[in-house]
């Protein structure tokens, strides 16, 4: 009875993927004739029901860079690179949609050293990193298991240098996967739908209004009051803008 229901199970879920793929490839021949509209009402079809890739919000993107809706196109490729970050095609179609934006806001220049921490870091999540550290954690252990009960002098050094190592590893992999989380946990990316939004200095509408942002620009939301959010630009300037101004690219916690 438990195989029969298995065996269900996979076939739905088969069934579901084919579904899937059936109106993305409906939405790929509207985006080829032209029918953007069409091809995002397809696309947007799909992720209703819950399903999501880079392929599909790149797609999406590019339909919507097509009807000149720039703040929808930067934030289905910024989707699009949360789930294939390395992709540079993405990365090339994202920088021409942002060189449409009004606003021109260049990000904090850093060293060398640190976008190479920065990009070994975020090579993986932080889960996996967690998860080869636990791995290491447990090879350090076998193996200065292995030591203590070895009683010749030769390969008890051996194997204490090799437990070692693995516990470096351990001790190296685990204080990464910590800071990428602390990373993640900072990165709150999202990007304003509305344009001539006014950034305060305080979350209230009399406060000294500091510069306006427009559709398009990317933010990092800090903390929410109310209906306000503190926000951050890419320059490092914070401030206060209303929450429905913008839409979060991740998905909430």
């Amino acid at each position: 009875m438990y195989n029969m229901f298995k065996l269900f199970l996979i076939l739905l879920f088969l069934n579901a993927q084919s579904q899937v793929e059936v109106v993305f490839d409906e939405g790929n021949a509207l985006y080829n004739q032209g029918n953007y509209t069409k091809a995002i009402e397809k696309y947007t079809s799909i992720i209703n029901n819950g399903s999501e890739s880079a392929e599909l919000y790149y797609n999406l993107g590019n339909a919507y860079y097509k009807i000149n809706d720039i703040a929808n196109s930067i934030f289905y490729y910024e989707k699009s690179l949360l789930l294939d970050p390395n992709n540079n095609e993405t990365k090339n179609n994202l920088s021409f949609s942002q060189n449409m934006t009004i606003d021109r806001i260049e990000s904090i220049p850093i060293n060398q050293l640190s976008k190479f921490i920065l990009s070994f870091i975020n090579l993986v999540d932080y889960n996996t990193w967690l998860l080869i550290s636990i791995i290491f954690e447990f090879l350090a252990f076998t193996v200065f298991s292995v030591y203590a009960f070895n009683k010749n002098t030769y390969t008890k050094k051996l194997y204490f240098s090799i437990g070692l190592i693995f516990l470096i590893c351990f001790i190296i992999f685990l204080i990464v996967g910590v800071n990428s989380k602390s990373i993640n946990d900072k990165n709150n990316p999202a990007i304003l739908f509305e344009n001539r939004i006014p950034f305060k200095s305080e979350p209230n509408q009399r406060s000294e209004e500091i510069f306006i942002l427009n559709e398009g620009t990317k933010i990092n939301v800090l903390e929410k009051l109310n209906e306000w959010s503190q926000v951050e630009l890419l320059n490092g300037s914070k401030g206060w803008i209303l929450s429905s101004s913008y839409q979060l690219i991740k998905r909430p916690n």
